[in-house]
């Protein structure tokens, strides 16, 4: 992070002080009413496997796939079906060797953070915050914390087969669509299922959070893209029992 709250990053184009209102602005967002009251329909009791809502404006959403872009700190990542049910990483000449059932995903991550990337680091560090963990845990009737946060980019042909998240205690789940320019037909849906049988796809269309239930029984995936052009920037955060 750089020493001068006025200097902006050559890469982020974001300064110091723009981040701390960032991540203001991102802690607000995450605990007023609409997002309280889509979390309370995933509620202990409650059989709904996902909802979702449109959230983010688009000077946020802009922000943070400006930075996603311009970082080089992407990898594509392969993973394959073990034997015994489990996944594990493979190269991308395995993953095309593989039969295609054992497939399970192929998407750009993010694991490496870069320090100037002070729009992310500050939306991340607000989703973390003692703040967003209370309201939550209002809303959700039970006391949790946050888990993990898994930042992806999905080119074409890449997916996630369904799969559940139930390690770590995890309760539930929230994606962040970024990219603008979604339509009919480019694939990218979040699809999560109930044991019931009832399921939701959430379009991924820019600035909409999909707030998922993480439980035994329940699952989700993401479609294939299809478009050849548009890209799919999104955050996914988890939240667990409180530790």
């Amino acid at each position: 992070m750089q020493d001068s709250a006025q200097t902006a990053s050559v890469m982020d184009h974001m300064s110091r002080d723009a981040a701390i209102a960032f991540h203001g602005k991102t802690i607000d967002m995450l605990t007023a009413a609409p997002v309280a009251e889509a979390l309370g329909r995933l509620r202990p009791g409650s059989d709904a496997p996902a909802t979702s809502l449109p959230l983010m404006p688009a000077d946020m959403t802009h922000s943070l796939v400006s930075e996603l872009a311009a970082l080089p700190t992407w990898a594509t990542e392969h993973w394959l079906l073990t034997p015994d049910d489990n996944v594990k990483p493979c190269g991308a000449e395995e993953f095309t060797a593989a039969a295609p059932e054992r497939r399970f995903s192929r998407s750009g991550c993010l694991r490496d953070i870069p320090r100037s990337a002070l729009g992310i680091r500050a939306f991340i560090s607000a989703l973390k915050s003692t703040d967003v963990a209370d309201a939550f845990s209002g809303a959700f009737g039970e006391r949790v914390s946050f888990r993990s946060a898994d930042i992806a980019k999905y080119e074409a042909g890449h997916y996630l087969r369904r799969h559940s998240d139930t390690f770590d205690d995890r309760r539930f789940g929230l994606v962040f669509f970024l990219s603008p320019g979604w339509a009919a037909g480019d694939g990218g849906e979040l699809v999560v299922e109930a044991p019931s049988g009832a399921a939701l796809a959430t379009q991924p269309e820019q600035g909409r959070v999909a707030l998922l239930r993480i439980n035994p029984g329940y699952h989700h995936s993401v479609c294939r893209i299809r478009s050849q052009s548009w890209v799919r920037y999104s955050i996914a955060v988890h939240f667990g029992t409180a530790k």
